[in-house]
């Protein structure tokens, strides 16, 4: 196999992916960012390739669902990118380098970078850290609000993790009830897995006669029928989990 260093490339065959999230490749070496976009285009990612950090600054950071980013840009540098993308955003990141050693890959981390990959590097492992990033973030889910999202009338508040109903009424959620809400906006139109709300809220692994999840979801329910009877924002999808249903609003 020849890895991905700048010099003569090959990629592996392998098998095929269904993913369907947005990346965001900023490389200005158009090589190994063609080379880089055909491979992932192949496994079902939409890819936008930016040759600068200026260039993607163009675009919301909140357009894709995850970022790859060279450290060596012209211009504004990767890390630099990296700190803008975080003042805005929690849309996952993972730098590539050429160059070796911890102080890039810790600073990097420190800027606000999920994950770091030296080149020369294989990119069936890139693939695998990137499929790892966007199953933790927001349990796979391709909107990252950071602020206030709207949906019939109630407000979530990310900033303050707070709930208001109709009027501004404020609706006094548990930790747990938070995260879950949370997690399911952010996975709009998929539904979540009740295996997926036990891994990323309750830290445990499902057996099939542990209900827990099934009782977090029905008390979030009451406490939003509570505020307005007709509030059927989470539905049950039978053999695929649970799905919030009302159309959302990004009102920052």
């Amino acid at each position: 196999m020849i890895q991905c260093a700048g010099t003569t490339k090959k990629w592996p065959a392998d098998q095929r992916f269904s993913i369907l999230s947005r990346v965001h490749i900023i490389e200005d070496d158009t090589e190994i960012s063609s080379l880089l976009s055909t491979y992932l285009t192949g496994r079902g990612f939409e890819c936008h390739v930016s040759s600068s950090a200026e260039d993607a600054q163009a675009h919301k950071p909140t357009n894709f669902d995850i970022f790859i980013v060279d450290i060596m840009l012209p211009g504004i540098d990767g890390l630099r990118f990296c700190q803008w993308v975080r003042n805005t955003s929690d849309v996952p990141i993972i730098i590539l380098s050429a160059e070796k050693g911890d102080a890039k890959r810790i600073h990097g981390i420190e800027l606000g970078a999920d994950d770091y990959l030296e080149k020369p590097f294989n990119p069936r492992e890139l693939l695998a850290r990137m499929n790892a990033l966007l199953r933790r973030s927001s349990v796979g889910g391709r909107n990252h609000f950071t602020g206030k999202v709207g949906f019939s009338g109630w407000v979530l508040d990310r900033t303050h993790q707070k709930l208001h109903g109709p009027g501004a009424l404020h609706v006094p959620l548990s930790s747990t009830e938070y995260q879950l809400i949370s997690i399911l906006i952010a996975a709009v139109p998929e539904p979540v897995s009740r295996e997926d709300i036990g891994s990323a809220i309750l830290n445990v692994a499902l057996d099939p006669e542990d209900r827990r999840v099934d009782i977090l979801v029905s008390r979030l329910r009451k406490k939003l029928s509570a505020i307005q009877h007709d509030a059927d924002f989470i539905r049950t999808v039978r053999n695929r989990g649970y799905q919030f249903c009302a159309a959302l609003q990004d009102m920052d």
